[in-house]
């Protein structure tokens, strides 16, 4: 069950209404050595999400996260490419269904993993972008 619509930083004729940014993330190669970094220099605590293929740090507002690039586990996702944002969205299914409909690229259909779900798209540029929706409802 999506949760419940909340304040927009869209203007009035979107399509795909944000909420907020969510995360920004980074793909490494090594993210136990990358994750180290983090915690060592910047003093990042862990966040909601800590695996060997996706951690998150406790950043807020806006959370840092890694991708480790789990080939083995989703072997048709393409993970690798340059950092990412994450735009906070009410519905994701349902995002990616105007993006279809509006001829944008979607990179990774919806998924759904413990705490959210997520999708990729790519602007006309080729940047990636990840249409977001935490199950706890909240954004930013």
């Amino acid at each position: 069950m999506p949760p419940k619509k909340s304040k927009s930083i869209s203007g009035p004729k979107a399509l795909i209404p944000v909420r907020a940014l969510d995360f920004a993330m980074y793909n490494t190669k090594d993210i136990r050595k990358t994750r180290a970094f983090y915690q060592k220099l910047f003093g990042f605590k862990r966040g909601e999400e800590w695996n060997d293929w996706w951690s998150e740090f406790a950043t807020e507002p806006l959370t840092l996260c890694l991708n480790g690039t789990d080939h083995e586990r989703n072997p048709e996702w393409d993970w690798s490419g340059p950092a990412c944002i994450a735009l906070a969205v009410d519905d994701v299914p349902a995002a990616i269904e105007q993006c279809r409909k509006h001829k944008v690229k979607v990179l990774i259909p919806p998924t759904e993993t413990r705490v959210c779900w997520m999708a990729w798209i790519a602007d006309p540029d080729g940047n990636r972008l990840c249409l977001h929706s935490r199950k706890n409802g909240s954004a930013g």
